[in-house]
């Protein structure tokens, strides 16, 4: 039986120690550590990040795609599964914990497991590890303890206490970038406090009516891409009624963020609301459009808005318009 427990890493976080030695090293044995994939435990995330990381970790929820594969370690970027990962099987019985298959993982669009993962994710160098329950527990417990603690005194501590962080950040993971050179269309992704906005706002989706949750599920990709295409002007337009310069015809007073695959606007996009003010930018009154755009679209819940330090956003977008 293996030892159980969880120390901070290197990279910041908690990292699980496995017979004294951290499982982090043993995963990416002989690769640069600095561009390796992360634990989600660590301070500066919201709390209810690790919560529900530890629950799935207890056996308590479900894995992200497949009931009994819970994902260990997320892009030190953005944290999201979007971005590729590492995960792996774990099974809690009444006494012990087992976790096997660790395997490079990505987003699943297939409800077969064997069908999703090819022989080359695999990470056979870490094997079959079984750990007692009660020491597993106790010390997802301590850590859980420990990371309630420091989320409270880290927002305490943090004056924009509101305020979000925008990104716009090259999206990929290491386990497509394996198999295939990766898609133009894939690359660039907004990111909110470095978790992908697409992301976010599926996790909204039940707040829409009618047919709005079955049209938001393909506008997933950001209107702004590295394109050598008449996309790329699409793109840097949207830049520019973010950065408050001009109005966009087809719908004044928003912006559009997200569209399909095709990167066209006119066959459906998510648009939001752009305050600007003296210090801040607002994001709000985010909806939901077909082909179109014309139309109300489909709004999702008021709340749903973000506030951005406007020195930042501004940044942000300057830095990607420069390369597009």
């Amino acid at each position: 039986m293996n030892r159980f427990d969880l120390r901070p890493d290197p990279s910041g976080g908690f990292d699980f120690l496995v017979d004294g030695r951290f499982l982090r090293e043993l995963v990416f044995e002989g690769e640069d550590m600095q561009e390796c994939e992360v634990s989600l435990l660590r301070r500066g995330l919201p709390s209810g990040v690790a919560r529900e990381q530890i629950r799935r970790l207890k056996g308590e929820l479900p894995g992200q795609f497949f009931p009994e594969r819970v994902w260990l370690y997320f892009c030190e970027e953005c944290y999201d599964e979007g971005c590729g990962g590492i995960s792996a099987r774990v099974q809690v019985g009444s006494e012990r914990v087992v976790w096997s298959d660790f395997r490079h993982d990505s987003p699943s669009d297939t409800d077969d497991e064997a069908a999703h993962f090819d022989d080359e994710d695999a990470i056979p160098a870490v094997g079959t590890l079984v750990f007692d329950r009660v020491e597993y527990e106790a010390a997802l417990d301590r850590v859980a303890e420990q990371l309630g603690r420091s989320f409270v005194a880290f927002w305490r501590s943090t004056d924009a206490l509101n305020q979000a962080t925008l990104g716009l950040e090259r999206v990929v993971s290491r386990r497509q970038l394996r198999k295939r050179s990766p898609d133009p269309r894939e690359g660039l992704q907004w990111t909110v406090n470095g978790r992908p906005l697409a992301r976010l706002l599926s996790d909204a989706a039940g707040t829409l009516s009618r047919t709005g949750p079955g049209l938001q599920s393909d506008l997933r990709f950001s209107v702004v891409q590295e394109c050598r295409d008449s996309s790329a002007e699409v793109g840097r337009n949207a830049i520019r009624l973010l950065l408050g310069e001009g109005t966009w015809e087809e719908l004044p007073g928003r912006v559009p963020l997200l569209v399909g695959e095709g990167l066209d606007v006119a066959c459906g996009s998510i648009t939001a609301h752009v305050d600007r003010l003296d210090s801040i930018v607002v994001w709000s009154g985010f909806r939901v459009h077909g082909a179109g755009p014309e139309g109300d679209g489909h709004p999702y819940d008021r709340k749903l808005t973000f506030t951005f330090d406007r020195r930042q956003h501004d940044e942000t977008l300057r830095r990607v318009v420069e390369r597009i």
